[in-house]
């Protein structure tokens, strides 16, 4: 038996379920019937330990401190509005560093000032959580936290919540939905606001607000209200960071306390990339910068589990935006596939947009990007992953660059394998990089965007030379590819140079009787052609005709090939009205061969309208080039430089024909064409232009002409 006097104190005899209360404490043995022991020490508790909470005597804010880089997010904020108008439970979802609890902060800050107690906890796992609770519990009653243990404390908070509305909890960072079920379903009352990485399992229990990166103009502002003397850079900058909002203000606070420009933060970037990600202003904090905050998702995932990391990794290499599933689908077995993009998605790493995937392309820099020189495991990965990501786009690559139905899967892949080339440094190529950039050249060679075939046929001629040797079939092929993508970007005296060292080069190697040796003469005949030498390039396309029908037949794609560009060279000499009949037969096999909308039987009836043109046949000229134009129009666009050659021809057949008015309308949305896609200073645009110019002096003298 546990006896007390006095109305405050407790006793606590030899169990802890046995409590007295008063000043004075006595136990008695009830079993021998005398005093045994008298307790010097008692615990006091006060009355309100005995009653519930009951209302608040003031309001109680717990939130981050005040912040001035709050920049934009209109949207978001009328998304939280909203949501928390018509539901009790929120999650905002996003990258890490994107500006989740920026945002909620604020808006707590513009929109809660009627809402008793708010509180903010950090709920990384069910024990913050827990220790968040204790901290309302301590708030709400102070005069107890000396008194109760951690768990009362906290029970009486529950109470309280379970028992009132008005009141808003802030779990910050959750890392697992499941984290916060036993406490939402312990309190139905009030509000609850979620941030967290994780972008699913809240289904059917919060209303999600997917936060993303900021437009680039609050970005700038963003930026400049940190360090203000950032320079003209700054744009660049923001840019290169993707406009995560953490990595801005980490940049920031890095080059104002060194004086770095932007511009200089971005070389030193490219330099230096892990060294940068890792760099914390003084006084910052080390945990907040880009790497570390995504090194302990990426730790997550590793969990158990490296199928997600593998992915991330080689989706690294693809350009950040509109990732074509499919390109994925050789590298994994489709459900092991679908689980590693469901694990990425989950922690807000990707985003999964239909058949596309984005990945910011910070988060990208940092996967690719090993810790330092010491890491010689994460470096092996990397080029792993690397490796695997080429050999992926290879694959996924169609055959045929001029196979119209393939090239909308060409136009999806175009920018990852730019993207890859970019990436890549030349002492890491491999002889699959290589095949790859020449695959990629050819079909911008056949869309007409010679800045970009040149770009990458240089580094499929250096990667072939480099693997192969140059005077190897392959890295011929690929030199001959390059020598007519540098004519028809308008360098026909660098083009000459190099296809007499391929020229010279193949006939040692394939033979001048080879089917092979005949094509690289068909290529080197149409950079003369290029370069307005038509005598050579009809000289070599005959040749180049007559060998590939005595090796590999009339119906060889090659043969037909060289025949058309035989053809072409005879229409600009101006024999095109005694090769009617003949090009009309060429235009029936490419319609039979290809269909009717393949290049090669649009530059057959190009052709055919040339040839007619010099008969004298100038409507059913027009018929032809008209049709071409509206093909090219439907299938490449209006600026697309085939489009504004198919015009230019159309401009060239209605000037002949006297119809100067419709030549002058069509040559002027060539030239508007050829200018938004090449550039002004083109060969091919300043061409068109003196079409433009002639017929324009052609209505003068027309005009200005004495009445017969």
């Amino acid at each position: 038996m546990v006896e007390a006097s006095g109305e405050r104190a407790v006793a606590i005899g030899g169990s802890a379920r046995n409590v007295a209360t008063g000043d004075h404490v006595t136990q008695v043995d009830t079993q021998i019937g005398h005093v045994d022991t008298q307790i010097g020490h008692a615990t006091v508790l006060p009355a309100e330990a005995f009653k519930p909470v009951g209302a608040l005597g003031e309001r109680l804010v717990r939130l981050p401190a005040a912040t001035r880089l709050f920049v934009g997010r209109e949207r978001e904020l009328a998304l939280l509005d909203e949501a928390l108008g018509a539901t009790r439970v929120v999650a905002v979802h996003g990258l890490g560093g994107i500006g989740k609890s920026t945002l909620v902060a604020h808006w707590i800050r513009e929109s809660a000032a009627d809402t008793n107690p708010v509180w903010w906890i950090t709920a990384d796992s069910p024990t913050a959580i827990d220790a968040g609770l204790t901290g309302l519990a301590m708030a709400m009653q102070p005069e107890l936290v000396d008194v109760l243990p951690p768990k009362a404390l906290r029970e009486r908070a529950l109470q309280w919540l379970a028992t009132h509305d008005g009141w808003l909890l802030v779990l910050d960072n959750v890392s697992d939905p499941a984290h916060v079920e036993p406490l939402r379903e312990r309190v139905p009352g009030g509000h609850f606001v979620i941030t967290s990485r994780r972008a699913t399992g809240w289904h059917g229990t919060a209303t999600g607000v997917d936060l993303d990166v900021l437009d680039t103009a609050h970005a700038v502002e963003l930026f400049g209200r940190i360090c203000p003397t950032g320079g003209t850079g700054v744009p660049d900058l923001v840019a290169e960071l993707g406009n995560l909002p953490l990595a801005v203000e980490q940049a920031a606070a890095f080059c104002r306390e060194t004086g770095t420009s932007a511009e200089r933060y971005l070389e030193m970037l490219a330099a230096y990339p892990a060294d940068m990600f890792a760099a914390s202003a003084e006084g910052g904090d080390p945990e907040r910068t880009v790497a570390r905050v995504w090194r302990v998702t990426l730790d997550r995932l590793e969990e158990g589990d490296l199928s997600a990391v593998v992915l991330l990794s080689v989706l690294a290499w693809f350009a950040p935006d509109a990732i074509p599933r499919r390109a994925l689908e050789a590298s994994a077995q489709p459900l092991v596939l679908a689980r590693g993009l469901g694990r990425l998605a989950a922690h807000s790493m990707i985003s999964v947009q239909g058949d596309t995937i984005a990945v910011h392309r910070l988060v990208q820099a940092v996967v690719r990007t090993p810790g330092g020189e010491a890491d010689t495991a994460a470096a092996e990965f990397i080029d792993l992953a690397r490796n695997q990501a080429i050999r992926l786009l290879l694959v996924a690559l169609p055959e045929d660059y001029e196979d119209v139905a393939s090239w909308p899967v060409w136009r999806s892949l175009l920018p990852h394998v730019q993207a890859l080339a970019a990436r890549v440094a030349p002492d890491e190529d491999t002889d699959e990089l290589g095949r790859l950039v020449n695959g990629a050249g050819m079909f911008l060679y056949g869309q007409q965007d010679m800045r970009g075939a040149v770009r990458l046929l240089e580094r499929a001629r250096d990667i072939a030379v480099r693997f192969l040797g140059p005077e190897n079939i392959s890295a011929l092929a690929v030199a001959s590819n390059l020598g007519l993508a540098y004519a028809a970007a308008g360098d026909p005296g660098h083009a000459i140079s190099l296809m007499r060292q391929v020229r010279e080069a193949g006939a040692r190697v394939l033979g001048e009787g080879s089917p092979e040796f005949a094509v690289l003469l068909g290529n080197v005949g149409s950079v003369h052609y290029a370069a307005d030498d038509l005598d050579t390039a009809i000289d070599l396309h005959a040749r180049s005709v007559e060998l590939l029908r005595n090796t590999v037949g009339r119906d060889d794609p090659r043969t037909f090939r060289s025949r058309g560009n035989l053809l072409n060279d005879l229409i600009a000499a101006g024999q095109g009205a005694q090769a009617v009949r003949v090009m009309e037969e060429y235009l029936e096999d490419a319609v039979r061969r290809y269909g009717e909308d393949h290049p090669a039987t649009l530059n057959a009836r190009n052709n055919l309208a040339g040839a007619y043109m010099a008969a004298g046949e100038f409507e059913r000229a027009v018929e032809l080039l008209r049709r071409n134009v509206a093909e090219r129009e439907r299938m490449l666009g209006r600026d697309h430089p085939q489009t504004s050659l198919s015009l230019n021809n159309l401009g060239g057949a209605y000037r002949t024909a006297g119809r100067l008015s419709e030549a002058i309308s069509v040559y002027e949305r060539a030239l508007e064409g050829y200018a938004r896609s090449l550039g002004e200073n083109h060969p091919y645009t300043r061409r068109v232009r003196d079409n433009l110019s002639e017929a324009h002096e052609a209505v003068r003298r027309h005009e200005n002409a004495p009445p017969e």
